[in-house]
C-alpha cells in the first residue's frame, strides 16, 4: 500500500504538469487521459483500504477477502501502469516536456476580490440602455412585449439586467420579476417563480401554499396582484414561442410590460409586440472593445491603459476578438496574468487558428478552452465543480467552498485556514472571468456567484472526458466520479444504483428522491441534499466512512440516524432550516467536524434544546457557529460551550423572541480569541457585556434590538481591525459619540432605527478609514453629525426616511449644513411613497 501511495503522489505530481503543457486533441492528450483514469482507479483502491481500515476500527473484524481483493487490485493497476508507461514509448508520445511555464501563482494581486462597476462604466451598454428605457416607459401603449436577440455571450442578459436595475425602472414599476427559462421549462414553474419574484422584489412575504397551486390558483394569485398595475416581468433565456402563448392570458390586465431574451431572431420577432420592439444585439465597435478589453487586461493599478510595449499585440488581440465581449472580457481575464511581451505572443500563438478558422461560436468555445488551460492546476477542479449546479444557480460563497474544502481541492497553506484559501481561489476565479459575481454585501464581498451558460457548457464538455463530474440527464460515463442530479425519475434512479465509485451526489430535484439509491456508494465523500424532497435518511448513511459534507438544509428529514457518530472524516453538517429535533450523542465529538448549521425553533421540549446547547461544547474544531431561538436560561450554557471553540471565526446568536429575550453572554469571557465576525439578535444587559474589548481580530458587528442604555461605541472604539459596524433598533439612548482616534480601520457604518438617537459626535481623529455612513429611519436625528466634515475618506452618506428638519439642513446651496457635508461625492436620501421609492440627492 505504502508503495501505491507512492505512486499516487507522482502520478498527480504528473498530472499537475501535463495540465499545463497538454492542449487539444492529440495523442498525447489521450495518454495523459489514460494516466488520469489510472489515478482514479489508484484513490479508488486507497479510500477502499481507508473505508475498509475504519470498518475494522469499528467492529474489531477485516476479513481476509476484503484484503485480498485489495491485494488484487494493486496487483493489476502495477499492471495497468506499466503497459501505460510502455505505450508512450511504442507511440512516441512527446511535448510533455515543453509547452507553458505558467505557473500557480500570478502577479497581478489575484487575492483580491474584483470591485463592483458602476453602470456606466460597462462598455457599449449606455446608449442601448438608454433605448430599452424609453420602450418600457412609452405609455401609448398598455401592454407591450420587448424582445431583446443576439448570439449567445453578446450581452443581452447584462444589458436587460442593467435596465431592470435602473432607478428609473425601480421607480417606475411598482412590480417587477425576473425569471429564467430553461429549455425544459414547467408552465406552473414558471408563473410560481413569477409569483415568488414580485413578491421578493418588493420585500413582501410570499402568498402562504404557493408551492401546491396549481395552474388556476397561481393565475389567479397573479391577476389579482396585477389589476390595474404598472409591472415588469422579465423571461430570460427563451427558447421556445409557446412558452408566451401559454401563460399570455394570465398578464391581460394593467400597464404590462414583458422582456424576453433570446438567441433566436426568430423567436424573438414572434415574441415582441411589433417589428420595431426587436432589440438586436450587435457586438461591440472598435473603440468600445478596445475600451472593454484594456479594462479587464490593465485594470487596478494600471487604470486601464494598455503599456506600449503590449499596444501591437492588444490590438491582434481585440480584432480577433471581433467584439464578442465574452470573447473579450474572457481573454482580457486570462491575458491580464501576463506580465511580458512574451508571455502574450506565446498565448496568441495557439489562438491564432482557433480564432481564425472556426466559426464564431465555436471560437469563443476555443478561448474560453484556453482560459481553463491557463488556470494553475489547483483552480482547475474548483471551476469544473461549479458546472455540477444547475443552469443560472445562484451558487453560494459559503457553500462551494465547504464543498470544495470536502472534495480535498485546497492546498494547505502555512497561517490560513482551508476555507480562507478556498474563499482566495474563488475570488481568483471571478477575477478571471470564468466566473460572476452576483451578489456582494455592503461591503464588497463576494456572496453569491454564477456560472455563465456558455462558459457551463464548455466546462461540463471538460468534465465528461475526463469523467471528473456529469449532470445526470443522460447515459453516465463508466468511473466518473461526481454526479448531479436536476431531476428525478425512475431511470435516473437506476442509474445512480451502478455507479458504486462515486465520490459526490448533489442533489437539485425537487421531485421524489430515494436516499437509499445513495447508499452504495461506500466512498462517497459528499452527499449534498439541499431542497430535495427527503423526509428521512436511513442508518446505514451511517456506514459512509469517507463522507465529509453532508447537506440536509431545507428537508424534511426529522430524524437523524443514531450511526452518524461512525462518520470520522465529516467535516460539515448542515441541518439548517430542516426538521432535525435531536442531535445523536456522539455525533458532536466527531474529531473533524468543522462546520455545524441547525436551529433551535423546531426542537420539542425545553430538556432537549438545552442537550444541544450542551453538545455543541464538543465542537471544538468549528470555525462558523450560527444557533436561533436561544432562551434566557440557556445563556450560560451556550457560553460554556463556545468557549470551547478556539478556531471559531464567525458566531450568530439569536434570542427565541428578538427584542424581548434576553440574551444572557456575560459568561463568554474570554470569547473565542479569532472571532472575526459577531452576530447578536435579543436585548443585552443595558450595556455590552466586558469581553467586546478583547476582540481583537473583530472585523464585523452586527446587533440587532440589543436594547443598550449605554454608549456601545465606548466599548468598540478601540478595536483594531473592525471594519463594520451595523446596529438596528440596538440602542436606546440619545446621543453617540466617536471618541478622538477611533475606530482606525472602520469603513461601513449602518444606523438603523435608532428611534432616540438625537445627536451624533465626531471628534478630531475618529473613522479616519470611514467611506459608508447609512442613517436609515433614525427620526429624531434633526442635525447632520457633528463633525462630519473631518471624514475626508467618506464616499456616501445615505439616508432613508429620515426627519425633515434633517433635509432642509442639507437642502439646497444656501442650507445651513450644506458645506459641511460638500466633500463626500455621494450624498442621497430615499423615502417611500405609496410603494414606491424616490431617490433625493445631495450632492
Amino acid at each position: 500500500m505504502e508503495e501505491i501511495m507512492s505512486e499516487m503522489e507522482m502520478i498527480q505530481a504528473f498530472i499537475r504538469h501535463a495540465d499545463r503543457t497538454i492542449t487539444g486533441e492529440g495523442p498525447a492528450a489521450v495518454w495523459v487521459g489514460q494516466v488520469r483514469e489510472a489515478s482514479y482507479s489508484i484513490e479508488d483502491i486507497i479510500d477502499e483500504f481507508s473505508y475498509i481500515v475504519g470498518e475494522q476500527k469499528t467492529y474489531y473484524l477485516i476479513t481476509l477477502l476484503c484484503l485480498t481483493g485489495i491485494a488484487m487490485q494493486l496487483q493489476n493497476i502495477k499492471i495497468r501502469i506499466k503497459g501505460i508507461s510502455e505505450r508512450r514509448t511504442r507511440y512516441d508520445i512527446k511535448g510533455l516536456e515543453e509547452g507553458s511555464s505558467s505557473k500557480d501563482v500570478t502577479g497581478r494581486s489575484i487575492d483580491i476580490s474584483p470591485l463592483h462597476k458602476e453602470d456606466d462604466d460597462i462598455v457599449g451598454l449606455k446608449s442601448n440602455k438608454e433605448q430599452l428605457i424609453n420602450w418600457l416607459k412609452d405609455d401609448r401603449a398598455n401592454h407591450m412585449e420587448i424582445s431583446v436577440c443576439g448570439m449567445g455571450g453578446v450581452g443581452k442578459t447584462t444589458l436587460v439586467a442593467q435596465v431592470y436595475k435602473s432607478e428609473e425602472i425601480v421607480q417606475d414599476f411598482q412590480w417587477r420579476a425576473w425569471v429564467t427559462v430553461s429549455k425544459s421549462y414547467n408552465k406552473n414553474d414558471i408563473l410560481r417563480s413569477i409569483i415568488k419574484e414580485l413578491f421578493h422584489d418588493k420585500k413582501e412575504m410570499i402568498p402562504q401554499g404557493t408551492d401546491g397551486m396549481n395552474t388556476k390558483e397561481l393565475a389567479e394569485n397573479l391577476h389579482g396582484c396585477l389589476v390595474d398595475q404598472r409591472y415588469l416581468i422579465v423571461l430570460d433565456d427563451v427558447w421556445d414561442v409557446s412558452l408566451w402563448s401559454e401563460i399570455k392570458d394570465v398578464f391581460n390586465t394593467g400597464k404590462r410590460r414583458i422582456m424576453f431574451t433570446t438567441r433566436n431572431s426568430e423567436i424573438a420577432t414572434s415574441l415582441a409586440s411589433s417589428s420595431d420592439r426587436v432589440f438586436n444585439i450587435k457586438p461591440l465597435h472598435d473603440d468600445e472593445a478596445r475600451k472593454l478589453f484594456c479594462n479587464i487586461a490593465f485594470g487596478g493599478d494600471q487604470g486601464g491603459i494598455c503599456p506600449t510595449e503590449l499596444e501591437d499585440l492588444a490590438k491582434e488581440t481585440i480584432n480577433k476578438c471581433d467584439g464578442l465581449p465574452l470573447a473579450i472580457v474572457t481573454l482580457g481575464g486570462l491575458l491580464r496574468t501576463k506580465r511580458s511581451a512574451m508571455e502574450w505572443n506565446d498565448t496568441l500563438k495557439s489562438l491564432n487558428w482557433m480564432l481564425t478558422n472556426s466559426p464564431q461560436l465555436e471560437k469563443m468555445s476555443n478561448i474560453l478552452m484556453l482560459s481553463f488551460h491557463d488556470l494553475p492546476h489547483y483552480l482547475k477542479n474548483c471551476f469544473l465543480y461549479c458546472s455540477a449546479f444547475p443552469e443560472d444557480y445562484r451558487i453560494k460563497r459559503k457553500r462551494i467552498i465547504r464543498l470544495w474544502v470536502a472534495e480535498g481541492f485546497i492546498e494547505e497553506r502555512d497561517g490560513m485556514t482551508m476555507e480562507e484559501i478556498a474563499e482566495q481561489y474563488l475570488n481568483q476565479l471571478v477575477l478571471r472571468n470564468m466566473l460572476f459575481d452576483d451578489e456582494r454585501n455592503e461591503w464588497g464581498r463576494l456572496e453569491v456567484c454564477k456560472m455563465h451558460d456558455i462558459v457551463r457548457e464548455v466546462a461540463i464538455s471538460i468534465s465528461k472526458k475526463q469523467k471528473f463530474c456529469m449532470t445526470l440527464e443522460e447515459q453516465p460515463t463508466t468511473g466518473v466520479r461526481r454526479i448531479s442530479v436536476a431531476e428525478v425519475n425512475d431511470s435516473i434512479q437506476e442509474k445512480l444504483g451502478k455507479m458504486s465509485r462515486l465520490r459526490s451526489l448533489l442533489v437539485f430535484a425537487t421531485n421524489f428522491f430515494n436516499i437509499k439509491t445513495s447508499l452504495g456508494f461506500k466512498l462517497l465523500r459528499v452527499l449534498d441534499l439541499q431542497d430535495a424532497p427527503v423526509d428521512s435518511i436511513p442508518d446505514e448513511v451511517g456506514d459512509l466512512f469517507n463522507l465529509r459534507f453532508l447537506g440536509l438544509r431545507k428537508t424534511k428529514v426529522k430524524v437523524l440516524p443514531k450511526r452518524l457518530k461512525r462518520l470520522q472524516n465529516l467535516q460539515t453538517l448542515d441541518l439548517a432550516y430542516s426538521n432535525v429535533e435531536k442531535i445523536p450523542n456522539g455525533v458532536t465529538k466527531l474529531p473533524n467536524l468543522r462546520h455545524v448549521f441547525l436551529e433551535l425553533q423546531t426542537l420539542q421540549g425545553i430538556s432537549s434544546s438545552n442537550e444541544v446547547v450542551r453538545q455543541v461544547g464538543d465542537l471544538t474544531q468549528l470555525r462558523s457557529f450560527a444557533i436561533v431561538d436561544v432562551r434566557e436560561s440557556q445563556g450560560t450554557k451556550l457560553c460554556a460551550s463556545i468557549k470551547k471553540m478556539r478556531f471559531l471565526h464567525q458566531l450568530q446568536i439569536q434570542a427565541t423572541d428578538i427584542g424581548k429575550a434576553p440574551l444572557v453572554l456575560e459568561t463568554l469571557d474570554p470569547p473565542p480569541p479569532l472571532l472575526q465576525t459577531l452576530s447578536l439578535g435579543g436585548r443585552l444587559q443595558g450595556t455590552l457585556p466586558r469581553w467586546f474589548k478583547s476582540l481583537t481580530n473583530l472585523k464585523i458587528l452586527y446587533l440587532k434590538s440589543s436594547g443598550l442604555k449605554e454608549d456601545p461605541l465606548l466599548s468598540l472604539k478601540s478595536l483594531p481591525n473592525l471594519v463594520v459596524i451595523t446596529l438596528e433598533n440596538a440602542y436606546d439612548g440619545e446621543k453617540l459619540c466617536f471618541q478622538a482616534d477611533g475606530f482606525p480601520s472602520l469603513k461601513v457604518l449602518w444606523f438603523i432605527e435608532l428611534s432616540h438617537l438625537n445627536q451624533i459626535t465626531i471628534e478630531e481623529g475618529a473613522m479616519q478609514s470611514l467611506k459608508e455612513f447609512n442613517l436609515i429611519m433614525c427620526k429624531e436625528l434633526k442635525t447632520v453629525p457633528q463633525g462630519i466634515e473631518r471624514l475626508t475618506t467618506l464616499q456616501e452618506l445615505y439616508l432613508q426616511e429620515m426627519a425633515e428638519e434633517l433635509l432642509e439642513r442639507m437642502r439646497g446651496e444656501q442650507a445651513v449644513d450644506r458645506q459641511k457635508i460638500s466633500h463626500i461625492p455621494v450624498v442621497k436620501h430615499a423615502v417611500q411613497i405609496d410603494g414606491r421609492w424616490n431617490f433625493e440627492s445631495f450632492s
